[in-house]
């Protein structure tokens, strides 16, 4: 389940988004797994942000270009590839995480528990 905790100063204004041992300040744009803070560009930021919305929801590269990019940038699919290989050294940087994202062959990818 995915836990969005609210800053009670403004309303209707989440502050951040948890998902197990991994969350993300929707402030400053910091993320953190095991209280870790983690460390990844802007574009792998939102990756993370857009595939935390709907934890374990596999999503294709398309899904994932139309909701981080821009319309009128030119990115090919596989370019997905290269920011998610990052992402996962990321989160898996000290071994300890038990979070990462999974690869649906063939179709896309999804936040998930991994081995």
């Amino acid at each position: 389940m995915v836990k969005i905790e609210y800053n009670n100063a403004v309303k209707n204004s989440a502050r951040y988004i948890k998902w197990k041992e991994l969350k993300i300040d929707l402030r400053s744009r910091r993320a953190y797994c095991c209280l870790k803070e983690i460390n990844i560009s802007p574009k792998e930021y939102k990756i993370l942000e857009f595939l935390m919305q709907n934890p374990r929801t596999v999503f294709s590269r398309e899904e994932i270009i139309s909701s981080v990019w821009d319309k009128k940038t030119n990115i090919g699919p596989r370019a997905i590839d290269v920011h998610v290989r990052r992402l996962r050294k990321a989160l898996n940087s000290d071994n300890f995480c038990k979070l990462g994202i999974r690869t649906a062959r063939s179709f896309g990818y999804s936040i998930d528990h991994i081995k």
